[in-house]
């Protein structure tokens, strides 16, 4: 950690949902890591990938707990959104010395359907992404759609090289992913900020199951 400034350093901490030294985020690293990267930029980009294309992007029926948003524990469920995708390449990354924050900010133009619009309450989605530390200055990444989703929606997949900005997602019709305002960071994140971060703009995501309700259960409403 020589040469970075306390910012850095807290970007690089263990939190209850960061739980970098846990053995499966661990052994993720290491098998994100297996072609060889060996710089911050190369393992970065590695992990981008694992977490865009490993983790299958799931609102619906989605868990909120603290147990659920655990790191550990979506690579166990191989699914999430956006928050649970943020959570894990964070980890990833904290867990190799790169320093990585989670960063949230509301975005039109998200990749939805009927019933994920009703969902949120509108056509302005909370999208979570983040700033990871490369090269001298933070760069954002957002790992979330996987490359079969933008198959499905006819959109090209948001492509990552850890030299620039990979967080403005193609949308349908040639438009793009827009951010409306400046994004909220998280550097030492509890499961209870996220959820009430999600909660204060998508009250319908947060019952009190702290599980997202399943696509029927919204299409009933």
């Amino acid at each position: 950690m020589n040469g970075l400034a306390p910012e850095q350093r807290a970007a690089l901490a263990a939190t209850g949902v960061l739980d970098i030294q846990h053995p499966e985020v661990r052994a993720a690293a290491e098998r994100a890591l297996a072609d060889g990267a060996e710089d911050d930029t190369a393992k970065a980009v590695a992990f981008y990938y694992a977490v865009r294309d490993g983790i299958s992007y799931e609102v619906f029926g989605t868990g909120l707990s603290e147990t659920d948003l655990k790191a550990s524990s979506i690579l166990k469920a191989r699914r999430g959104f956006c928050l649970h995708k943020a959570i894990l390449f964070a980890a990833l990354c904290r867990s190799q010395g790169i320093p990585c924050r989670i960063a949230a900010a509301r975005v039109r133009n998200h990749i939805s359907s009927p019933n994920l619009t009703k969902l949120v309450g509108g056509d302005v989605f909370l999208h979570w992404f983040n700033q990871v530390w490369l090269q001298g200055r933070w760069i954002k990444a957002a790992p979330v759609f996987n490359r079969l989703l933008c198959r499905i929606y006819r959109i090209p997949p948001l492509e990552f090289d850890g030299t620039g900005d990979a967080f403005v997602q193609g949308h349908v019709a040639g438009q793009e992913m827009q951010y409306l305002d400046t994004p909220v960071l998280f550097e030492a994140p509890t499961a209870e900020q996220l959820v009430q971060h999600v909660a204060s703009h998508h009250p319908l995501m947060v019952p009190a199951s702290l599980r997202v309700p399943r696509e029927r259960e919204i299409a009933a409403l």
